[in-house]
């Protein structure tokens, strides 16, 4: 089993300070590994033609993935963890993927939680046994 791709994305609302939404995903990721992916940013406008700045993160190192995403789920409440699963797990022929939206908000103050509402978006590719995977993150299949 291992971890062949781990990528965040983010939107930054006009409304919003980039800095910030930076360090909030410095909290997700840790700030020991910001310099070891690859960061895009891409301007788009909104509904009302308002500023929003997509950062896209990929994590280059499947070592540094697989402990990004044990971090985070060591992080989440033990019922989260099981919804992370139960609402973004999608099975595939030879693993799989993992979609998990963490809170900005509360990722700025270091603090880890789901929401569906302006999220942190979370993709995992897993190679191989998604149980293995499971159970490395402590969390029944």
């Amino acid at each position: 089993m291992r971890i062949e791709r781990l990528s965040l994305q983010v939107l930054c609302h006009a409304t919003e300070d980039e800095d910030k939404i930076m360090k909030s995903i410095e909290n997700v990721v840790g700030i020991e590994n910001i310099d070891k992916m690859k960061i895009a940013s891409q301007p788009l406008k909104g509904y009302y033609n308002d500023p929003i700045i997509l950062t896209k993160i990929e994590v280059l190192d499947p070592s540094i993935s697989l402990e990004i995403v044990k971090n985070i789920f060591s992080r989440l409440s033990e019922y989260e963890r099981s919804e992370a699963v139960k609402g973004g797990l999608e099975m595939g022929r030879h693993g799989g993927k993992l979609y998990i939206r963490l809170d900005k908000q509360t990722a700025y103050k270091g603090v880890l939680k789901l929401s569906d509402k302006d999220s942190i978006r979370i993709e995992i590719g897993i190679r191989g046994d998604i149980n293995k995977f499971l159970k490395l993150l402590n969390i029944e299949g």
